[in-house]
This record gives structure tokens, C-alpha cells and sequence, in this order.
């Protein structure tokens, strides 16, 4: 299978029923290979349980792998689902998606060996075209993982130089010292758009 959709309904009973009743003919319009439905809690948690495992297997299929963390509208999905894939083929990488439909938070893992020369620097700039492409999409670049480091050059996608700034501003009369998380979250000097420093 290409993809497994799990979607959960809550409500009063006659309620869910019907939603379930739609939730299967809009995926049975759509050719979906296979529509279960959970028969009790046990079997939902079980459904639920892949998912919380994803992360895990994949492990199994690739020694590592390097995860995103984008949003983007619910209704942009397929646009960026489609771009993911694009981006990671044109670097020669495998990548598994791994998401919350609901909110528009993708989670696309990029597969990878650091041991192959150059496999890193691939991963590196795949990564950052899909949050480019996130941005472009009318998204952002974390939904909950965070900027932290690894995504300060990222913060030029979604923020210009003034507000960037007014932000190191307010930050600054925060954290005088640098007490706090200091080299995190905005770009460096000189990195990304150029932020002067404080």
C-alpha cells in the first residue's frame, strides 16, 4: 500500500454512524484498496499502535533517518505530499510520510546512511527544500518539534529581516546575558538574512 489513513469519529452513536457510513463511501469512491473499521477500543488501539510504531519501523529499513517537522493547510496536502516525494527522488532518497491530516503537520522521514559519502549533505538541503516548499505552500517550518538549531537559517522562510530582528529585540530585553538557550531558535550574524547582531 501506498498509504494507511486511520480517522477516528466521536460523537453520540447515531451521529457516528453516520459519519462512518460517509467516511466509507468517500473512500470507497476513491478506490481505496481497503476500508477496516475498529470492531471495539482493543482494535483501535491496535490500529493506533502502528502509527505510534512508525518511527520505530522504519529503523528497520534504513540504519537512519532524519525527520521534518512542517505544516502546512489541510487543503495543501496533496500539493506538498506530491513536492516531498519530487524533492527526496531528485536527491536519490527514499522518504516515508508520516503525519496528523488533521492539523496539516507532516512528518516526512528521509531515509539514509550517513556512512555514504555526501548521503548527509543530500538529506541536509532535501530537508530544507520541503520546509521551503511547506512555507510556500502558506504553512510554516515546525509544528511541534520546534527551530531550536537545526532550523534557524529556515526562520529567513517565513520572516523577514525586520521582523526577525524585532524578535532578538524582544528576546534581548529578556535574556540580557544570553542566559537563556543562548545560539538557538534565530539565525547567527551573518547566516540566513543577515540578522545584525544585538
Amino acid at each position: 500500500a501506498a498509504a494507511v489513513l486511520l480517522m477516528e469519529t466521536e460523537g453520540l452513536r447515531e451521529g457516528v454512524t453516520e459519519q462512518v457510513e460517509q467516511i466509507v463511501a468517500i473512500c470507497d469512491k476513491h478506490h481505496a484498496r481497503a476500508v477496516r473499521i475498529a470492531a471495539n477500543e482493543a482494535e483501535r488501539q491496535l490500529f493506533w499502535a502502528g502509527r505510534k510504531n512508525a518511527f520505530g519501523a522504519v529503523g528497520r529499513i534504513s540504519p537512519e533517518f532524519y525527520v521534518q517537522d512542517g505544516v502546512v493547510p489541510r487543503t495543501r496536502l496533496p500539493y506538498v505530499l506530491r513536492r516531498v516525494s519530487e524533492i527526496c527522488t531528485s536527491y536519490g532518497l527514499r522518504v516515508g510520510n508520516v503525519f496528523h491530516a488533521g492539523d496539516g503537520n507532516l512528518h516526512p522521514l528521509i531515509l539514509f546512511d550517513s556512512h555514504i559519502p555526501g548521503e548527509v549533505e543530500r538529506v541536509r538541503k532535501a530537508g530544507h527544500e520541503i520546509l521551503a516548499v511547506c512555507a510556500e505552500a502558506g504553512g510554516t517550518i515546525t509544528g511541534e518539534h520546534g527551530v531550536g538549531i537545526e532550523k534557524q537559517e529556515e526562520m529567513s522562510l517565513i520572516f523577514n529581516e525586520v521582523d526577525l530582528r524585532v524578535m532578538q529585540q524582544v528576546r534581548q530585553a529578556w535574556n540580557p546575558h544570553q542566559l537563556f538557550n543562548p545560539g538557538k531558535l534565530f539565525p547567527m550574524p551573518g547566516r540566513c538574512a543577515d540578522v545584525k547582531q544585538l
